[in-house]
């Protein structure tokens, strides 16, 4: 009997998990057992499809940062999607050590591979508003939206 569509997506999500959790320029192909051909893959700075685009950012997250490190906090499930909370901390040359706590939602194949991976966190905050001028741009307007 071959596993159901839900115990093969219970299993990529920890599997691709485990991914992150440990994640090396040496196992940064191990990725791609986990996913479809075509990947969608979303964050604030990245809008790719397929494998080698993927590839392309993991391994430009090592060209950028240094002593990236992931630490996946939870998986949730809402139907067929998985929820993934993470901290993600690294040394960046222009911000120093930083700190960042996302969201990723996972979608899969009728394989039980993941289709698409959007990144959610708040780029304003974390990074943008670290950046000389455009971060004090940022910063006034974020206080003149503010509640005071």
């Amino acid at each position: 009997m071959s596993p159901s569509p839900q115990a093969l997506r219970l299993a990529t999500a920890e599997a691709y998990a485990d991914y992150f959790g440990s994640v090396s320029p040496k196992t940064a192909e191990d990725i791609l057992p986990l996913v479809t051909k075509d990947i969608h893959f979303i964050d604030p700075f990245n809008d790719v499809h397929g494998q080698d685009k993927l590839m392309k950012v993991i391994h430009r997250m090592f060209e950028d940062v240094d002593n990236p490190s992931f630490t996946i906090l939870d998986l949730a499930w809402s139907g067929d999607l998985c929820f993934m909370r993470w901290d993600f901390d690294c040394h960046q040359r222009w911000l120093g050590d930083w700190t960042v706590r996302g969201m990723t939602e996972l979608q899969f194949s009728n394989e039980g591979l993941v289709s698409a991976h959007y990144d959610y966190w708040d780029a304003s905050r974390h990074f943008y508003r670290k950046l000389p001028i455009v971060g004090s741009m940022i910063g006034f307007v974020a206080k003149k939206a503010a509640v005071q």
